[in-house]
This record gives C-alpha cells, structure tokens and sequence, in this order.
C-alpha cells in the first residue's frame, strides 16, 4: 500500500534579473510504500529539496498531484502524522536541547508531561544526554544534525521526511543514524531519506530512485540491484608469497606486493571466493575486503552519464555544436 504518492509533478521557479522561469521538476513520479525506507538520489541541485517541500505543502506545484495517506495534499491533520528535517536545520540559538523539543511538543498541542518525557527519550536516542541543557549556539554542526534528527520524530511521526539526514555526522553518528533508522523501520515507519552520497542511501534503504533532468530516470529494488555477480574489490593480504600466488590466475590485477603482503584487484564472486581459499590453504589470512565501487554507484554513474549524454546540446550561430565550456 502506497502511503505517499506524486504523480506527474511539474515546478519551476523564476530566476536571473528578467525572472525567467527555469524548470525543477518535469513530471516527477514517485511512491513510497508503508513500512519502507525509499532511498532519493541525486546530484546536488536535482530537486530532491524541492521536493520534499512540494509533498509538505510548502510549495504549491505548478502541475501535478500530491496524495498522503491516501489524501489529496498536505493539510494540517496530514502535516501532523509526518516528521522533516530539512537540509539546513533551523534552531533558536539560546534554546536548550530540551526547550527546543519542548516548542516543538507545544506545536504538536502535544500534553506537557509528554512533551517532556518525550523530549527525554530522543535526547538519549540521539546521544545528547550531556548536552541536554547547553546553549545550542555552543554545538557543532554534528550535535546540531543530531538535535534536528530529534525534532523530526517529536511527534512520532507516521511518515519521515529526511533531507541530507547524514550531512555533518561523524563516523560515530553516522552509524549511530543507520541504526536508528533501521530501529524506525522495524516500528512500521515509512521514510523518504534524500542524498547524493550513494553509501548513505544504500546502508538502510528498501528501494532507491535517482532524480535527474527532474524526474525520476530510474527506481531500483536494492535487493535485485545487489543479486548476481559482484564488483570490483580489493583484498589486501598477509602472510602469502606474492611471487606464487598469482593474481592473474583469479582474472585479478596485482597492485602492491611486498614482503608477505600483498594487495590485489578482482571481480566476481567465485574468483574472489577462490582466492580467499588458497590464501587460507597456504597458511596466509585476509586482512580486508573492500568495494571500490558498489553497484548502486555503478548504476547512478551510469544513469547521469546517460541522463548528461540525452541532454540536447547548445547550437553556436552557425548551427554547429557549441564547444563544452572547461
């Protein structure tokens, strides 16, 4: 069942000194199911706020339709039932991390004794435990985000609306994010999380679309996108003599070898399994096995490129192609 729907969204927006229109969105389809985590990908500037802000009512479109929770648009009772954390995170500076929650609460008409001890479970969820009652002019950018994350499931939102969710996190609140969205999954939530940073979207999300020339020019099921044969993956190993085990012998590259280590370039599942097996029989070991590039990366680099090579090129003043500005 579909929870969020847009069908055939169109808005530009009016730009330069003459106001020229200049289009965003041509005919955007999307739909995310309940209880899934869509992943929108997208270079920087492809709508993905836009968007966002089309399907809360922040901006009315030029055509098309909006249906949320099987309704037409968002109106007040829908904007009730979904949580947003916008690209740039919008906070009083003199507030504490719980006054901050507590207005929130308050916008939600939510009763004060939950407010407060709602506000105390996301506190803890997001790990600004000791941090609860300092000034947020006086946090990074990271505790921020993590504050924003908090502001966006105040009200136990039905439907998640995540924009650049991960932008300025450490490795440590990265993680820590990744599991939480998990954790929202597994309670039922619907999440639409927007980047342009392939490794986010591909660590919790169901399904991905990828935004370009303002709609989407493909959505993938990730389980079909990781089934089949692997890519390319480096293997750095101990303990082998690199002058008998060969890396041409697993359709490899061999990219450093000194000593007893060694590292070595392949693709495909059963070459990679095969190697790792004669290393351990020769009484060596795996010390990492890293993607160069994942899949989905392949599959959005080649959908710009492809999206990037269909769009029709500028003609000079005697019909000839224009030469591409370096």
């Amino acid at each position: 069942m579909a929870i969020l729907e847009l069908h055939d969204i169109h808005k530009a927006f009016r730009t330069g000194f003459l106001g020229v229109r200049t289009p965003v969105l041509k005919g955007l389809d999307l739909s995310v199911e309940a209880g899934e985590v869509y992943g929108f990908l997208g270079h920087n500037g492809a709508g993905k706020s836009t968007t966002m802000k089309v399907i809360l009512g922040l901006l009315r479109p030029d055509a098309g339709r909006v249906e949320v929770f099987g309704k037409a648009g968002a109106d007040r009772a829908t904007r009730a039932r979904i949580g947003y954390l916008g690209e740039e995170v919008g906070l009083y500076p003199h507030n504490t991390a719980e006054e901050a929650l507590g207005l929130i609460g308050e916008l939600f008409s939510m009763p004060g004794t939950k407010v407060r001890a709602r506000a105390s479970e996301l506190i803890e969820m997001v790990g600004l435990r000791d941090k609860r009652r300092v000034k947020i002019k006086h946090y990074s950018k990271g505790m921020r985000q993590r504050l924003g994350i908090a502001t966006a499931l105040m009200n136990d939102p039905d439907l998640l609306l995540l924009d650049e969710p991960y932008s300025g996190l450490d490795p440590i609140g990265r993680k820590e994010l990744r599991e939480l969205l998990v954790a929202l999954k597994q309670q039922g939530k619907s999440i639409l999380m927007s980047s342009h940073i392939v490794p986010d979207v591909e660590a919790v999300c169901d399904r991905v679309g990828i935004l370009s020339g303002g709609k989407l020019a493909r959505v993938m099921d990730l389980n079909e996108v990781y089934a089949g044969e692997s890519g390319e993956v480096e293997v750095t190993l101990a303990g082998v003599d690199h002058s008998r085990l060969q890396a041409a012998d697993y359709g490899g590259t061999e990219v450093f070898a000194k000593d007893n280590l060694m590292i070595v370039r392949c693709k495909g599942d059963r070459k990679l399994q095969n190697l790792i097996a004669d290393v351990y029989s020769s009484q060596g070991h795996v010390v990492e096995v890293k993607p160069l590039r994942t899949r989905l990366e392949d599959v959005f680099v080649d959908t710009m490129k492809a999206m990037r090579d269909a769009e029709p090129q500028p003609e000079s003043k005697e019909g000839e192609p224009a030469m591409t500005r370096r």
